[in-house]
């Protein structure tokens, strides 16, 4: 169950009249991110192992689309941007901080989805990020090992221009982080 959300406890908290909250919480409605139920009023979603697969799947037909027309848009800025993402996330890795990989990794996704040129790819996969809350696991180090080395398949590919190449190894990125991530909400879920 869901943590529940008063309209009420919220204005006051945030000292704002009710009418501001109860768009927000229509907002995040929409975005699947609470909904109502019965009795209950609006509580926060809860994420199962089945959304999860479910939003993996979606990340692993949209981004290697979305590698593979960034890779062919790419302009010598755009793969510098990417680069220079890339090179900052691989520092926040081999120093160990967990947090700033996971700010860098989102940016590095974000600017690849730009990339590709698709208002609707980039609304679609960005979407996809935005309706879970990831919890990715930096503290492991072998995914953050593997995750650094996935990234760097990635940018060879875009470095060489290579499009079916960089769409390979962003299928081969997302399903290993689907691979690592399932079982750990699996058990925090029990």
């Amino acid at each position: 169950m869901g943590y529940r959300l008063q309209v009420d406890e919220l204005a006051t908290e945030l000292g704002m009249s009710p009418t501001p909250i109860r768009e927000a919480l229509r907002l995040l409605q929409a975005d699947r991110l609470v909904h109502y139920e019965p009795h209950r009023g609006v509580v926060v979603a809860r994420h199962s192992p089945e959304k999860l697969s479910d939003v993996y799947a979606m990340r692993m037909a949209l981004e290697p689309l979305a590698t593979r027309l960034a890779i062919e848009h790419m302009t010598d800025e755009l793969q510098g941007e990417l680069q220079t993402i890339h090179q900052n996330f691989l520092a926040a890795g081999r120093a160990g901080r967990g947090k700033r990989m996971a700010q860098l990794n989102s940016a590095w996704h974000l600017a690849i989805y730009q990339a590709a040129g698709s208002d609707m790819l980039q609304d679609f996969t960005g979407r996809l990020w935005d309706v879970f809350p990831w919890r990715t696991n930096w503290a492991v180090e072998q995914r953050t090992a593997d995750s650094m080395r996935e990234h760097d398949e990635v940018m060879d590919a875009v470095r060489r221009g290579d499009a079916q190449a960089g769409a390979d190894a962003m299928f081969r990125h997302i399903r290993a982080g689907s691979a690592s991530e399932q079982p750990e909400l699996s058990e925090t879920e029990q």
